[in-house]
């Protein structure tokens, strides 16, 4: 016969703790057995986690009257899974998301409010999650490069963009079709003073990728290296030497 790890009077103790606000897993070490069986003996005693059926009746009312799952979870002070439960046989249920924005999402809305755009450094798909829950995010897209601005902060983007993609070439025709792109208009005393500030910085990126590129027969004399090294000899042969 199979003797039980918890007996009547530990479930009662456990739960008992449980509702007092002990943590599940510290239980389980405290009686020694696994997290599983203690939510598996005792899960059906569990007072605190009982949620009443006018708490449920509230939260499905709640979302047919029109509040999304996140409304009602945080109206009446429950998980967004639970409410997710009680409301499956809602018609739509699966449409509609949770406004909750993630800490990643909270840095780049951060960056935009400063910055007014997003040109480098973060991930597209996180930046259009964004732009759901904000229409005022805009987004474009220039030379094969996908980035995100704020309304009313287009020629602070244009900067950005030559600024933070030196690969770029930044040119008058590149600034027009940018302020096209974008819809504002940049003067020509604007554009200009663009050129001068990252035009050299153009020039200096494609020149450090080409130092970069280099391999060491650019920086030594053909003659030196061939007449100074000597013709090793393989590590290896296919057949032995034969001596006769």
């Amino acid at each position: 016969m199979v003797t039980k790890k918890l007996t009547e009077k530990d479930c009662e103790r456990i739960v008992k703790l449980i509702n007092e606000g002990h943590q599940i897993k510290d239980l389980a070490k405290r009686y020694g057995v696994d997290r599983s069986t203690i939510i598996r003996r005792c899960k059906a005693m569990y007072k605190s986690r009982m949620i009443p059926v006018e708490i449920k009746n509230k939260v499905i009312k709640a979302v047919r009257e029109g509040h999304t799952k996140a409304e009602a979870a945080q109206m009446y002070g429950l998980n967004i899974g639970t409410v997710y439960q009680f409301t499956r046989s809602i018609e739509g249920y699966r449409s509609q998301g949770n406004h909750f924005i993630r800490q990643n999402g909270i840095k780049l809305l951060n960056r935009l409010m400063t910055d007014g755009c997003l040109i480098s450094d973060f991930i597209v798909d996180s930046a259009r999650r964004l732009q759901r829950h904000f229409p005022v995010i805009k987004c474009a897209r220039y030379k094969q490069k996908t980035f995100f601005y704020l309304d009313g902060r287009e020629e602070e983007t244009i900067e950005a963009f030559f600024r933070e993609k030196p690969d770029r070439i930044i040119s008058y025709s590149a600034i027009e079709e940018m302020s096209y792109l974008l819809g504002v208009k940049v003067s020509k005393k604007n554009q200009r003073t663009l050129l001068k500030k990252y035009k050299g910085k153009h020039e200096k990126y494609w020149r450090s990728r080409r130092l970069i590129q280099r391999s060491l027969f650019d920086f030594v004399d053909d003659d030196k290296f061939f007449s100074s090294s000597k013709q090793a000899e393989p590590g290896f042969r296919l057949f032995p030497k034969i001596e006769h």
